[in-house]
């Protein structure tokens, strides 16, 4: 890995305006990924995994969102000087996503063809290189058939909703992938797909990492995908990090109460006890804790939690927590 990340993000923040005031949706998130290396960004429905990578992306909603603070690298240069459309051109030259919703991402009135073949064009001409429409069309058939989609040529004739949920993923895949960038962001890419295409799509997404070199951010609910395919975690609550470690120094040794509960919350296939799920609900992020925002489910929650929210704290190499369980500096 090289000594400056591919990627950094610093002390992002993300409101969301409405009716009631702001949700202050993320507080403060820091994370990185170097060339190559695989990691997850895992936590229940609602903690502000996708806001994130759509912050990253420049894809939040202009007219509702506000990023109060943050600050984004690209080995190791800031992009924050830059003007906002070339910041935004130079973030899509150097990173791909695929979505969790493939039906919402592929516009129902165009065919699989066309679509590809905008991408192709768009990426190329962003190299100052003019394709043919056959020469596109050449690189979309090979695309599909990278992803292992049968009969390519005709899936390019073919419109979103003659494909199974399962083969629009594989497009949307096949889409992100072809024009080589240097990351991807695959956010929830199982959603919606059965167990068996699932575990086909994550399969379909590790061999491609592999093949390709790229670097890989896997946004999930569940810690026990992320353990299969990622080299690190990030365990994210209620907009902010939590816990992070190498997967297998995770699992080994799990540290915060709330990483501790999503273990927790998985059904055991042995049957000797149902999962008891973790109590309450996430806060309301127009009135979050003044603390730490997990303390009202905590169950090892003091009052100093309510007061002050954890810092950061590295306990093992690579290993860091934000918990008063495990150290006295706070971010008060």
């Amino acid at each position: 890995m090289s000594q400056s990340p591919l990627m950094e993000v610093k002390n992002l923040r993300v409101w969301y305006n409405s009716y009631q005031g702001y949700a202050k949706v993320l507080d403060g998130v820091d994370l990185h990924i170097h060339r190559g290396e695989k990691i997850g960004l895992v936590g229940e429905a609602g903690c502000g995994k996708t806001t994130t990578m759509k912050a990253l992306m420049h894809l939040l909603p202009e007219r509702i969102a506000r990023i109060p603070t943050g600050e984004l690298f690209l080995e190791g240069q800031a992009l924050g000087p830059l003007p906002e459309k070339e910041r935004a051109a130079l973030l899509r030259r150097r990173i791909s996503m695929v979505f969790q919703e493939p039906a919402s991402a592929l516009d129902p009135v165009f065919t699989i063809g066309a679509h590809m073949v905008d991408v192709v064009r768009s990426a190329e001409a962003a190299k100052g290189v003019r394709l043919s429409k056959k020469e596109c069309r050449d690189r979309a058939v090979e695309a599909l058939a990278q992803v292992l989609i049968p009969d390519p040529a005709r899936i390019l004739t073919c419109y979103p909703n003659q494909l199974s949920g399962g083969m629009k993923q594989r497009v949307c895949i096949a889409m992100a992938v072809m024009a080589r960038r240097d990351l991807l962001i695959a956010d929830e890419p199982g959603t919606a797909l059965d167990v068996t295409i699932q575990a086909q799509v994550y399969r379909l997404i590790n061999r491609l990492h592999e093949e390709q070199g790229m670097s890989l951010i896997l946004v999930s609910h569940s810690l026990g995908v992320a353990r299969e395919l990622t080299d690190r975690i990030y365990v994210m609550y209620a907009g902010t990090i939590v816990e992070t470690a190498p997967t297998g120094e995770l699992f080994a040794n799990t540290l915060h109460p709330y990483t501790r509960g999503l273990l927790e919350a998985v059904p055991k296939l042995t049957g000797q006890r149902f999962s008891e799920g973790i109590y309450g609900y996430i806060p309301d992020y127009h009135n979050v804790p003044e603390g730490c925002r997990f303390c009202a489910r905590c169950p090892q929650a003091t009052e100093r939690c309510q007061r002050a929210r954890p810092a950061m704290k590295e306990l093992s190499p690579g290993h860091f927590v934000a918990c008063f369980l495990y150290g006295e500096e706070s971010n008060a």
